[in-house]
């Protein structure tokens, strides 16, 4: 029985042991990643992250790290920026059954300007939230924001709390987050939002795959009161082809003294090559945009576009609606690019487009009705108007007339073809 009880008190002190081991372990990987933390900044970031500071004990950890955001002013006498943020963390890396880690992080304005900004706001700025590593290496955190109110004579302006969560991992990426309202007036400008929501599931963030969505249930300005807004984006891939749609809607938007209901436009891109669009995604993350390319960044950029373009693909606006008291508007949009028959691009053989709008009931007064056919911008139909074209073979067929544009489009060969050489 003694070599019994030695048995097991031995494999629960080896247990114990392996249990603490692989804890100090994950504190000194934590460890490691914030020391190379700011070899991560690339030329020309918008962000930067400097002067990381870490303490790291064999359980837990804090330290401290300040973001800088390049294209806020730097004082000119110095160059020290004037606007930064330092994020503070404390960390827990005893591993227990439902994590790997557990963190608590604050952000709050930092640099000359953070006073003024806490005196402005009369409280402090602070952006916090606590999160959790599995270990799998998904990391979860929620985030929050209190209220921020400031009143000055009678300028104001009003942020009600805001809540979140976000989730990422080594490819994924999800959020969400909830904002009452948000209001803000001046003798100038009045603006007003209620009911803010989004949230957003990436699948893939190198190829942008995944969807997302922001509701927002009223907005109004001196100009237009919108109700019911919601856009929504999906992202998706299938046999290596990317697909996207971007669809925006209100229920309700007065503006300009015209009243309009049930508005609708959907903008979508289908069938692009998948590995052009991860390539383009790829050069754009490492350069921040496409204005500053080294040669082989160029190169790479042009052979991806050249692939892009010879695959095909189509872009357009499916769906267009809108109804007012006296009428609506529906209509649709295509573009497409064929697959290339030759190596130079050619619009003529490569290009088809069509779309039409049609106006029905009294959309428009006599007067604008009158301009439009006048200038042959619209067709009369038995509910109302119609504006039509198509583009195909070198030629546009627009409310019923044919013009020739093969010499024109010849110029925008010569430049595409001379830019993707």
């Amino acid at each position: 029985m003694k070599k019994l009880f030695a048995a097991v008190g031995g494999l629960i002190v080896v247990l114990l042991a392996v249990w603490l081991g692989a804890s100090v372990y994950v504190g000194r990987s934590t460890e490691k990643f914030v020391s190379t933390i700011t070899e991560r900044n690339k030329p020309g970031a918008a962000l930067r992250i400097v002067n990381v500071k870490h303490e790291q004990s064999l359980l837990s950890a804090k330290g401290s790290f300040d973001l800088q955001f390049a294209d806020v002013s730097a004082d000119a006498k110095d160059g020290t920026a004037l606007y930064t943020a330092q994020a503070t963390y404390k960390v827990s890396n005893l591993l227990l059954p439902d994590s790997a880690m557990r963190f608590d992080w604050h952000v709050k304005p930092a640099g000359p300007r953070a006073q003024a900004l806490k005196d402005f706001f009369g409280q402090e700025f602070d952006l916090h939230g606590h999160g959790k590593l599995a270990y799998g290496g998904a990391a979860r955190s929620s985030f929050s924001l209190p209220k921020l109110a400031v009143r000055q004579g009678r300028d104001s302006f009003d942020f009600s709390p805001l809540t979140g969560n976000i989730a990422w991992g080594a490819k994924t990426l999800a959020a969400d987050f909830k904002l009452d309202r948000l209001t803000m007036r001046t003798a100038e400008y009045v603006l007003d939002v209620q009911g803010v929501n989004m949230q957003s599931e990436v699948s893939d963030r190198q190829k942008g795959i995944g969807s997302g969505s922001l509701a927002i249930a009223k907005v109004s300005t001196k100009e237009f009161t919108a109700e019911n807004f919601v856009l929504t984006s999906t992202t998706g891939e299938k046999d290596k082809r990317i697909d996207l749609t971007v669809h925006p809607k209100v229920a309700s938007l007065d503006v300009a003294g015209q009243k309009l209901r049930d508005v609708s436009l959907e903008f979508a891109v289908t069938g692009m090559n998948s590995a052009s669009v991860e390539a383009l995604s790829a050069v754009g993350h490492d350069t921040n945009d496409f204005r500053m390319l080294t040669a082989d960044e160029q190169s790479r950029v042009k052979q991806a576009l050249r692939t892009l373009i010879s695959d095909g693909f189509s872009i357009g606006i499916p769906t267009l609606a809108a109804k007012t008291d006296a009428g609506s508007v529906q209509g649709a949009l295509k573009l497409e690019v064929l697959p290339a028959k030759a190596a130079k691009f050619s619009t003529v053989d490569s290009i088809r487009a069509s779309g039409q709008i049609d106006a029905n009931g009294r959309v428009l007064d006599n007067k604008q009705r009158s301009l439009a056919m006048l200038f042959g911008l619209v067709v009369p139909t038995k509910e109302g108007l119609r504006a039509s074209f198509e583009l195909a073979g070198g030629s546009i067929k627009a409310n019923g007339k044919t013009f020739d544009v093969k010499a024109n489009l010849d110029y925008f060969d010569a430049l595409i073809n001379e830019a993707l050489k």
